[in-house]
């Protein structure tokens, strides 16, 4: 009983210890909020002249929710596709898409500009939410392609011989066998859009348009007092508030999803 008690002691040892850290910071921040001016600071932010909380908050919405529906149909529609249909260069496309996840958003900035720039984009909604449905479609591919993968081909067999064709298999068959993995994904890609911050700053200069995490700059000046630093930090625990939410609620779908494909039939 001991030595098996050993190894479990030491991963909650782990556990507590990764969950101070993430913890820590977050704590330092709330007690920066309320450190000079009190709870009165919250109410400041969301009465502020220049920054308009609840603005940045539809225009976040408007992006990470607009992203993420697409994320989930493209995804559920190419995670089908190369898991289950059989066509010349499946594999090769596949692991070319995969090894665009070695490339940092950062280093395609300048073209991806000019690209925006040259669709007459830029300063728009959809200017930011493409770049975002490309850059986090590929890891949601993955999942999706692995929870496939862990679907018995014996269902497609079946449904064809009834007559069913390949996207009725996909929309009858498939998707509802999926919630967890769409709900692992839709997640997922929302709290990776909500936190971006390099495309909208790249993308958006219209204060009107900016989301939380660009908008939050409204509240910093070269010279701050300390009640306004606290203010800064009510701000910043303010726009962690709606992903954090959507996490907790959702939390009961993401570990069957995440798993979806570890074993596969």
């Amino acid at each position: 009983m001991k030595h098996r008690s050993g190894p479990r002691v030491a991963m909650y040892a782990v556990l507590i210890a990764l969950g101070l850290m993430w913890a820590y910071p977050v704590a330092i921040a709330l007690f920066k909020s309320v450190s000079v001016g009190g709870w009165n600071n919250y109410a400041v932010v969301l009465n502020h002249p220049i920054f308009n909380y609840w603005q940045a908050i539809g225009n976040s919405f408007l992006l990470a929710g607009g992203s993420t529906l697409a994320i989930m149909v493209m995804c559920a529609l190419a995670g089908y596709a190369f898991s289950k249909m059989r066509f010349m260069g499946r594999e090769a496309l596949y692991r070319l898409l995969l090894a665009c996840l070695a490339i940092p958003v950062a280093a395609v900035v300048t073209p991806l500009f000019f690209t925006i720039n040259m669709l007459e984009l830029r300063d728009t909604p959809w200017g930011v939410m493409i770049p975002l449905v490309a850059f986090n479609s590929l890891v949601m591919l993955l999942v999706m392609r692995n929870h496939f993968d862990s679907i018995p081909d014996e269902l497609i067999e079946a449904a064809t011989i009834d007559g069913a064709g390949r996207f009725r298999i996909w929309l009858t068959v498939m998707l509802p066998l999926s919630g967890g993995a769409l709900a692992t994904v839709g997640v997922l890609s929302f709290v990776y859009c909500w936190n971006e911050y390099l495309l909208p700053t790249l993308l958006i200069s219209s204060p009107d348009l900016f989301p939380v995490t660009q908008a939050i700059s409204l509240l910093q000046y070269d010279r701050m007092s300390q009640e306004q630093i606290s203010q800064l930090y009510a701000g910043l625990i303010l726009m962690t508030i709606p992903p954090v939410l959507v996490y907790v609620f959702s939390q009961r779908y993401l570990q069957s999803g995440i798993t979806a494909g570890a074993v596969k039939s």
